[in-house]
């Protein structure tokens, strides 16, 4: 298995696809705009989520910060 993080963008977009969300539900619970998740995954705006976006998504989708992408040394390595 490999140790890398893995890309935020193709992470996101199979936990998406394997759940019941949208993009622009999970985008509005983030408190942005409807369109700011699949700007994020289809056009690479903005280029990484915030930390507090990232972590809040990662505990959404019952997944570590470091399974959803995040490129932090400091995140969880587990």
């Amino acid at each position: 298995m490999s140790r890398a993080p893995a890309d935020p963008r193709e992470a996101l977009r199979k936990a998406v696809a394997g759940g019941r969300d949208s993009l622009a539900s999970l985008s509005r619970m983030l408190g942005h705009a409807d369109g700011y998740l699949h700007r994020f995954i289809h056009s690479g705006v903005p280029i990484a989520l915030c930390a507090e976006d990232h972590r809040y998504l990662a505990a959404y989708f019952g997944l570590t910060e470091r399974e959803l992408g995040i490129r932090d040394l400091w995140c969880d390595q587990h």
